[in-house]
């Protein structure tokens, strides 16, 4: 094949799978285990945070009307631990490649699944959710810094397409198909304690074979200059600089702040409210978290049949542009949702979509732009930043929610998201237009 350089810095001299065209020294194979990650690290996520509630009712034995403190209370450790790993491991992955660290985080993940179900009070789930915020840490940063190495830059959109399909069919799979175990393991004669645990070790066997896969499939190294002789410190403090050099890298960090924080609204308050609905309706506790495993396979399948729209909407415009996009329909969905009077009703499904593609539009939007303006030197620092901003508002947005979730109303935490979605908007709207158009063809380090 003969070498053809554009003005952004194309070449055509690299890998190709589908319409995704790979940087050089990226394989097919490499992408493949790339998809493969993607979709079990968001459906590891989805999965763990969905079925929280289950332990709160089954293990713990907490009242349903406390449980959205109690929800509040175990995002604090686990946050904690992903804001204090996050930022170093996405410099150590300037250093030591992004392989090693996505190994050793599904392998923690496993870790921390096997032994969830055997919590039995507060004290002892905080510590394992801490434990787990490492192992988070890991996976989630790896994958946000993998996406946005491995496509050249016109292709960027449909990678992240691709990433969002996988994102989307993981959640689907791990939350829709795990959820229903409990039941299924109830009809075989165990107890809902037993049920619950089986259920979490099945998960512990797909992370220990997902850690294997991706010690065989991912590339090895990072792209751009080494980074083997300077120090942390350094490469984290570059990740930061970027942000005050670069407006848009900044935004980017800001919309972060609220993507992540709608995931943990979606997984976390929706399932609790949906299961709290299905109780109040007469279900049995396995039936009511059948139920809201529906629920979240419902939006999760809007996110994936989203996605495509979105990469191809990204690779057209001016990236900031999509994200102001993005935040417009998530903040509508959000306070759609909020004041929705019930979650299993049938008139609750086209919120439950338009929910999907807000989340699946921000989270697309962000990764997005970060991947086009991060220099690739310092890639693993500034999406470390980026998933460090993202915790941050993880953070926050749990303690406020839950909260709000007990003392307003079940739909109050989606009424807050929704709130700071318009806000943001408001942000992304004037960075674009200080800094003016730039093309979906632009490279930070061109």
């Amino acid at each position: 094949m003969t070498e053809s350089l554009s003005t952004a810095g194309y070449t055509d001299q690299a890998a190709k799978l589908g319409p995704i065209w790979l940087n050089p020294g990226i394989s097919r194979r490499n992408a493949l285990t790339y998809f493969y990650a993607a979709f079990f690290t968001i459906g590891m996520v989805a999965f763990l945070a969905f079925m929280q509630p289950y332990l709160l009712t089954e293990n713990l034995g907490i009242p349903a009307d406390e449980q959205g403190r109690a929800t509040s209370i175990l995002a604090l450790p686990y946050e904690l631990a992903f804001m204090i790993m996050v930022g170093p491991l996405g410099a150590l992955a300037d250093r030591i490649g992004r392989r090693p660290i996505y190994v050793a985080g599904f392998l923690w993940v496993g870790t921390v699944l096997a032994l969830l179900p055997l919590a039995e009070n507060l004290l002892q789930l905080g510590l394992l959710r801490a434990f787990y915020g490492v192992g988070s840490a890991c996976v989630t940063s790896m994958m946000a810094t993998v996406l946005a190495d491995y496509p050249q830059e016109r292709s960027r959109g449909v990678m992240l397409a691709g990433s969002g399909i996988c994102n989307g069919l993981g959640a689907v799979m791990m939350v829709g198909l795990l959820s229903q175990l409990p039941r299924l393991f109830s009809s075989m004669g165990y107890d809902a304690l037993m049920s619950g645990r089986l259920t979490y070790w099945c998960g512990t066997a797909l992370a220990l074979m997902s850690a294997f896969i991706i010690g065989r499939g991912l590339k090895a190294g990072k792209p751009g200059k080494p980074q083997a002789r300077k120090p942390l410190r350094e490469l984290v403090a570059k990740g930061a600089g970027e942000a005050l050099r670069n407006p848009r890298v900044g935004v980017a960090c800001a919309e972060a702040f609220i993507a992540r924080g709608d995931l943990v609204v979606v997984s976390t308050f929706l399932s609790l409210w949906a299961k709290e609905a299905g109780l109040l309706a007469g279900l049995s506790l396995q039936e009511a978290v059948a139920k809201a495993g529906m629920l979240a396979v419902m939006v999760s399948v809007s996110q994936l049949l989203f996605s495509p729209v979105v990469g191809f909407v990204l690779d057209r415009v001016d990236r900031m542009t999509g994200m102001a996009m993005a935040m417009g329909i998530a903040g509508i969905a959000y306070l759609w949702v909020g004041f929705s009077p019930d979650p299993l009703a049938l008139v609750f499904i086209p919120a439950a979509l338009m929910l999907g593609m807000g989340e699946s539009a921000a989270i697309l939007s962000g990764a997005a732009v970060i991947g086009q303006e991060a220099n690739e030197d310092i890639r693993g620092s500034v999406v470390g930043l980026f998933n460090f901003c993202g915790s941050v508002g993880t953070l926050v947005i749990a303690v406020v929610c839950g909260i709000l979730f007990d003392a307003w109303m079940p739909g109050a935490p989606f009424v807050f998201v929704g709130c700071i979605n318009l806000l943001i908007l408001v942000i992304v709207i004037r960075v674009r237009l200080q800094t003016g158009y730039r093309s979906p063809s632009y490279r930070a380090d061109a």
